[in-house]
């Protein structure tokens, strides 16, 4: 299982929909406020032209309120 998740994955497990994940990174400080530092909860996907974002697993399941599996 990798270390990072997509946002749709992150949505499935915060049980909300992807656009809402989407929208709480377009914003820097909603995405600093909610997910930390780059590097720390999110990044942007390597190699992505498009500034697709990605979040950190550990994160993801820490807003969820479960144990990472």
């Amino acid at each position: 299982m990798s270390e990072w998740m997509t946002v749709r994955e992150a949505a499935q497990v915060l049980e909300v929909s992807a656009r809402t994940v989407q929208r709480s990174l377009a914003d820097p400080e909603q995405r600093a406020r909610e997910w930390g530092d780059e590097g720390q909860g999110w990044r942007t996907k390597p190699l992505s032209t498009r500034g697709v974002y990605q979040l950190r697993r550990a994160e993801v399941m820490r807003k969820a309120g479960r144990p990472e599996a």
